[in-house]
């Protein structure tokens, strides 16, 4: 736990981890990555949801009001995150929304925040460790 994680910046943060920790084993808890090299100045990153037992990190990405969040500059970041995350051991799966492009193989695209995209999202992550790891979580 990272006392200098930020806050969730929407309600559907907090609402897709709700949605993941109801199914038996997954809890998301923790709030951190810690990385090779700086971001930044930290040598932390801040997945929204942090599944510490299968080493992914995923988050959860919109254009936001303006239309300008995750695009030009901020996805060049994203991507420079991903990359950090990776370098630690880790994988990534981003879940994107409206019309943000996919940036990783295992992103996934979404319109809601709902038990079928939960559904996708054990699906990418059994694509990453393996369906008989993921499946434990799951019994």
């Amino acid at each position: 736990m990272s006392p200098c994680a930020p806050t969730a910046a929407s309600a559907a943060e907090p609402r897709l981890a709700q949605l993941l920790a109801a199914r038996p084993g997954f809890e998301p808890g923790f709030n951190a990555v810690r990385v090779p090299r700086a971001f930044f100045t930290h040598l932390e990153v801040w997945p929204d949801i942090v599944l510490s037992d299968l080493k992914v990190a995923i988050e959860y990405d919109t254009m936001g009001r303006n239309s300008t969040e995750h695009v030009g500059q901020r996805e060049v970041v994203d991507r420079r995150k991903d990359r950090l995350i990776r370098a630690a051991g880790w994988e990534v799966v981003r879940v994107r929304t409206g019309r943000l492009r996919l940036l990783g193989q295992h992103d996934v695209a979404a319109s809601a925040i709902t038990g079928k995209l939960v559904d996708r999202l054990l699906d990418a992550l059994r694509d990453i460790r393996g369906d008989l790891i993921v499946n434990c979580y799951l019994h």
